[in-house]
């Protein structure tokens, strides 16, 4: 299977899990969501001076992204029917999620090791005050796809094409989340 493949496999999966949650799963998780993009975005706002350093390294550290985007930030995505990236694999060693002129995601929706990635130049920018923000919100982050796992029973924060390869093993099993009257979620299927 290529990127490509792999790319197109992962989104029906999640799709699956998205389409099929019940109601009341489907509100936990928007809450979930909402707090996930919300913490992304403080932690851009608070990272936003760094713009200059980003314009003289060229974007080093989007370089080979293709294993950054999450299931979560695929749910994300969904969740507020935003566009879909249209990843370019062919582009390497530039992350397939943008172009030469940067990410094509808006900053709430960038992948999680995307917005958790601060360089030693942007560190050197930081006030203390900020740093310990930033590591908070991490925390936040953190716990919101530790939720997010617990409530779907996906391995969310694993990369979207590695979850791809490994649809049939136990770690990417059909949920089991039950809806208000106890019938199973979703019904047992394979993905092809």
């Amino acid at each position: 299977m290529n990127d490509q493949e792999a790319w197109q496999r992962g989104v029906r999966f999640m799709e699956k899990i998205h389409g099929r949650l019940p109601r009341h799963a489907r509100r936990q998780l928007g809450e979930l969501l909402d707090s996930y993009r919300r913490h992304k975005g403080d932690m851009l706002t608070l990272t936003a001076g760094s713009d200059a350093v980003c314009r003289d390294c060229g974007g080093q550290c989007c370089l080979n992204g293709k294993y950054r985007f999450n299931g979560l930030d695929l749910l994300a995505l969904f969740d507020q029917q935003a566009p879909l990236p249209v990843p370019d694999f062919a582009q390497k060693p530039l992350c397939p999620y943008g172009d030469a002129c940067g990410c094509g995601m808006e900053p709430p929706f960038r992948p999680l090791d995307c917005v958790l990635f601060i360089c030693g130049a942007i560190e050197e920018l930081l006030s203390e005050t900020a740093a310990n923000a930033l590591a908070l919100l991490e925390q936040e982050l953190r716990r919101c796809v530790q939720q997010a796992e617990t409530l779907l029973e996906q391995p969310l924060g694993r990369p979207l094409l590695l979850m791809a390869e490994h649809t049939g093993d136990t770690s990417c099993r059909t949920a089991t989340i039950t809806n208000h009257e106890d019938t199973p979620w979703p019904p047992p299927t394979t993905l092809s």
